[in-house]
């Protein structure tokens, strides 16, 4: 599929997405923040929970503690976010009563997934890395699932190639065990595009 077809498929569904009245629900923040990335090449796509404060007032993936992370770790592996495609199960910030970010209830995660299948079947790539439990269980149909099982786990859903990894917060980029499981999945990906 031609670039400029997959940008219209995926601006069309953003629209749609975006229009829902179901992310006007109390709770949810009113900034819609959709994917971004590399669409001429079909390589790799990394899947987050949802966004952040950072991420909406730059109405971008993946900008704040965690983006850093998420950079370094590309880096590492010879790539750049320029090279990616990055996007989130949910495309509005989930918050609190306080205004702070929180985890997506699963109603929304429910509702966001046949969107996000729908965006992952137009970027059509070879390997998804999904970042975090929520991500890997939406995208897998697989609830219950232990990171400390998981992390660098290959799967085949939906004909899609996923390996998943921890999310790459400072909470985890902080803790070393978790960090070094994040190297390890993130230096599995070179070789399983390779194949």
């Amino acid at each position: 599929m031609p670039p400029a077809s997959r940008a219209e498929l995926l601006q069309r569904l953003h629209e749609r997405w975006r229009s829902d009245p179901f992310w006007t629900r109390p709770g949810l923040g009113s900034v819609f923040v959709p994917g971004r990335g590399a669409l001429e090449s079909n390589e790799l796509a990394l899947v987050g929970e949802a966004p952040g404060r950072d991420e909406e007032r730059r109405r971008e993936p993946f900008v704040g503690a965690a983006g850093k992370n998420l950079n370094r770790l590309l880096l590492e592996i010879g790539l750049t976010r320029d090279d990616v495609y990055i996007t989130n199960l949910l495309k509005v910030r989930p918050m609190n009563s306080r205004g702070g970010n929180r985890s997506p209830s699963v109603l929304e995660q429910r509702h966001a997934v046949p969107y996000l299948m729908e965006e992952l079947k137009i970027l059509a790539p070879r390997l998804l890395v999904c970042l975090g439990l929520p991500a890997a269980m939406a995208i897998l149909g697989r609830s219950g699932l232990k990171m400390s099982a998981v992390n660098g786990a290959v799967f085949h859903h939906h004909q899609l190639q996923a390996i998943v990894t921890y999310h790459p917060s400072p909470l985890n980029y902080c803790a070393s065990a978790r960090r070094e499981a994040l190297h390890s999945a993130f230096s599995q990906i070179p070789s399983l595009l390779a194949h």
